[in-house]
């Protein structure tokens, strides 16, 4: 051994022993298991009132639908007044997601944390968006096609289905807690995980989705060694509702409404109305099994997870060789450098 690795060594001492009980936190990269399973409801309800009147235009579109008020009488292209609540449902049932999150973890004192969480409930599935309205509006007919619409009040009508093609959450913060230990020798924990939401689909036969919004994850469960591997099991049950800001106003929206009287045409109509404020309520059911593979420590040199006093030995013994395991710089020698690394990464 190199005379300057002795001295080193002597004048770190005390940091080494002060610094040589107890157990060290340990990182785990955790992989969600392909037997995890995800369903979301998510309900969202926005008013809407207005009026619509039938697309015909004398020069453009001479044959399209006309709109008239009444059972009887009238003629022309009138406007009729009418109210809704339109009401998306996204669904995604018994989903088998995929994803990963490194969490850090001390059974000593139970301390944990958990970084770089990202999941794709799909995962390459579907989700399904279903459209429906609940509407109400007075008698009236149309021309083109041909047909009595009698008044209805607060009715429901089934639009369109849709799809959900991507549902992806991401974490953008930093969670830590403190894990309790039970009988079984697993802890028990809860944790609040800071995420950007990103869903895309179809709806209506138009793209929707693409923007990130920000949200929380709130996951409980337990952790567990199971053949000296840390795994994860958390449960993501979740029902809330949220307010949601009006969408912009519709002006001459196409609308295909369909026949009442007789059944089985289209009438086509144009929808000019104002949106209200509406809700979002969101539930979740998940449980997620993530098994988890140790992360190296820079400084652990004989493998056992933590950075002690038998790899500072090992250091020592390869002190001045160029490269090799004790070479943690990747610089060619093994000298002060490394024992810096090794001694930052010291577990306590």
């Amino acid at each position: 051994m190199r005379l300057n690795a002795i001295a080193a060594v002597a004048a770190l001492g005390t940091v080494v022993l002060a610094s040589s009980a107890g157990a060290a936190t340990r990182h785990w990269q955790c992989s969600i298991a392909a037997d995890s399973t995800y369903t979301q409801t998510t309900a969202i309800q926005l008013p809407l009132a207005g009026t619509w009147i039938g697309n015909y235009d004398a020069a453009t579109n001479p044959t399209g639908t006309t709109t008239i008020p009444g059972y009887f009488g009238g003629s022309g292209n009138n406007a009729i007044p009418f109210s809704m609540v339109v009401k998306p449902t996204v669904g995604i049932q018994n989903a088998h997601p995929a994803g990963d999150m490194e969490v850090a973890f001390d059974p000593a004192t139970g301390a944990f944390s958990i970084t770089g969480f990202a999941i794709d409930v799909l995962d390459g599935q579907t989700g399904g968006v279903t459209t429906n309205i609940a509407l109400t509006y007075s008698t009236f007919r149309t021309t083109n096609p041909s047909s009595l619409f009698p008044g209805v009040n607060n009715v429901n009508i089934p639009l369109d289905n849709g799809s959900l093609t991507t549902a992806t959450a991401v974490q953008t913060g930093p969670t830590a807690g403190l894990a309790t230990p039970n009988a079984d020798a697993t802890w028990t924990f809860a944790a609040s995980v800071p995420v950007d939401i990103l869903v895309a689909g179809t709806a209506f036969g138009q793209p929707f989705g693409g923007t990130p919004t920000p949200g929380v994850l709130a996951l409980a469960g337990t952790l567990a060694f199971v053949d000296g591997a840390l795994v994860v099991t958390a449960q993501i049950t979740q029902s809330d509702t949220q307010p949601i800001p009006a969408p912009p106003a519709l002006v001459n929206q196409p609308f295909d409404l369909p026949t009442v009287l007789p059944a089985g045409g289209v009438a086509h109509l144009l929808i000019n109305g104002t949106f209200a404020a509406g809700t979002e309520t969101t539930t979740v059911n998940a449980n997620i099994r993530a098994p988890g593979v140790l992360i190296p420590i820079l400084g652990d040199l004989n493998g056992d997870g933590v950075v002690n006093g038998l790899d500072l030995g090992l250091m020592l013994s390869a002190w001045g060789a160029t490269g090799g395991p004790a070479d943690l710089n990747n610089d060619g020698i093994v000298n002060g450098l490394d024992l810096g690394i090794l001694l930052s990464n010291w577990s306590v």
